[in-house]
């Protein structure tokens, strides 16, 4: 009779033990089903996406959510608004855009897109920081886009010369308002 005890106390054990590794290489990697684009990579069922690319797979460029037309309008220096128009287009390399704005051509703006944030911007590369040689300029833009939208383009231009009487400044506040069509 005891090895009857002895051999079923075995096999109940043995049977609890391949039960045991059975049920824990029975649960599936969260990445088995999970394609990430673009070098993306997974980790616990969700893509980690490089740089310029985004979405759930990283199928998405950062810069598409920017490219297109904007109608609206611009003030500087809290004046009356004029109507205006900005269009984005793809730049050369990858996360970089283009920037046409009207009331500023034909100058254009450079600069990569940050998706960093809740509020998706560009930061602009080729910001002004010298006019006939003064060290005292600086023309600074930024862009945002909220809701895939609205764009935002904001210039601030700050300029300090010599004078006969001594120093002056000129300081120029303008903002683009519009809206993609």
């Amino acid at each position: 009779m005891k090895i009857w005890k002895l051999t079923l106390l075995t096999g109940l054990l043995f049977a609890a033990i391949m039960s045991a590794v059975f049920y824990t290489s029975c649960v599936q990697d969260a990445c088995n089903n999970v394609t990430c684009f673009h070098g993306g990579a997974c980790g616990n069922g969700v893509c980690r996406c490089p740089t310029g690319y985004e979405g759930p797979t990283c199928q998405t460029l950062s810069t598409d959510r920017f490219i297109g037309g904007y109608a609206g309008y611009t003030s500087c220096n809290n004046t009356q608004q004029v109507i205006d128009t900005a269009f984005i287009t793809v730049g050369d390399a990858i996360n970089t855009v283009n920037i046409k704005l009207n009331s500023i051509s034909p100058k254009i703006l450079q600069g990569y897109v940050n998706n960093n944030a809740s509020t998706y911007s560009i930061i602009v590369t080729n910001n002004d920081s010298s006019l006939n040689n003064s060290i005292f300029y600086q023309r600074i833009f930024t862009v945002t886009l909220q809701s895939d939208k609205s764009l935002s383009i904001h210039e601030y231009e700050y300029n300090i010369f010599n004078t006969a009487s001594g120093l002056d400044t000129i300081a120029n506040n303008c903002t683009f308002l519009g809206f993609k069509y």
